[in-house]
């Protein structure tokens, strides 16, 4: 993949408890919550924006029942959840990783951004990476 076509979005880290998580990281890191707690039943997910004041955000994912993926991680202790970089053609991204990369999660709707589309893959060094399609108007979240 060319050189700079990535924006790393946010960090996602997987929590039991959304507004235990949400009040932890403002008390104890000074994050301002962002948007709204938001349910995304297609990824079976809670999920909230976190940030710092710079373009970077934590992006905090609660599980919705135990059939999400994100219930899996939490029972073997796995908080860290992802990187998420921004693109801007999702399915020219996936085509340039996939030999690279498990694709785990075909292109998507998340409710969280409005309808864009997100999609993730297992890269060879054991890590889940996010992809998440710009906006066609500008390039911001």
């Amino acid at each position: 993949m060319e050189a700079g076509l990535l924006k790393l979005h946010h960090i996602g880290i997987a929590t039991d408890n959304i507004e235990e998580a949400i009040k932890r990281h403002r008390d104890v890191f000074g994050l301002e919550q962002v948007t709204e707690i938001v349910e995304d039943p297609l990824h079976k997910v809670s999920v909230v924006l976190l940030s710092a004041g710079g373009e970077v955000f934590i992006e905090l994912v609660a599980p919705l029942g135990e059939d999400s993926p994100v219930s899996n991680l939490l029972k073997r202790g796995i908080r860290l959840y992802h990187i998420c970089y921004l693109v801007k053609d999702l399915d020219e991204t996936l085509e340039e990783v996939k030999e690279n990369s498990i694709i785990i999660s075909k292109p998507a709707p998340a409710k969280l951004y409005g309808g864009r589309r997100i999609a993730f893959v297992y890269t060879p060094d054991k890590y889940v990476v996010e992809f998440l399609e710009e906006e066609k108007s500008d390039a911001q979240c």
